[in-house]
Parts: C-alpha cells; structure tokens; sequence
C-alpha cells in the first residue's frame, strides 16, 4: 500500500507534540481524596470513645471498698448464669 503527499518528518513532529501534551497533563494533576460524611461520622465517633476510659474508676473503688471491709456479696445463682451465657456466646 502506498501513501503519498505525506511527510515523514510532520507525522513525528505530531507525534511529539501529543507526547509533551500528555506528560504535562499527567503532570499537572493532582492527588486528592475524598472523605465521605459516614467516614468523618465513624472518625468523630472512635475519637470520642477513645476519651472515654475503659475502666469505670468509681465503681471499682466502691467494690474495692467493699471487698476490704469484706460486705461484697456475690450471689452464685446470677454468676453461674452470667458465666453459661457467655459461655454459649463462644
């Protein structure tokens, strides 16, 4: 197959300069991320239960309290029941 009236030389000066337009495109953008209203929900939330401490200080002074001046009471039938319930959860 022949092609005439077509110069070599402008077909590559083309070629070029497509070349330049696309790694100054590539260049040009930049990276962004979104955060959706549910993930900034979530985030608010983990920060807000990260202040709020794991242990209930008051309640285990009061049963301190209690344990040493030998008042704490403990009812087995509740704690069987507590203990087999978990137990089934597992």
């Amino acid at each position: 197959m022949k092609i005439n009236n077509i110069q070599a030389g402008k077909i590559n000066q083309y070629y070029k300069q497509m070349q330049q337009k696309q790694t100054e495109q590539k260049k040009n953008k930049d990276d962004s991320t979104q955060i959706s209203a549910k993930a900034k929900e979530i985030m608010t939330a983990r920060t807000e239960l990260k202040k709020v401490p794991q242990i209930r200080e008051e309640k285990v002074a009061a049963l301190k309290k209690e344990v040493q001046a030998g008042n704490y009471q403990i009812d087995s039938k509740t704690l069987a029941t507590k203990i087999i319930n978990n137990v089934e959860q597992v």
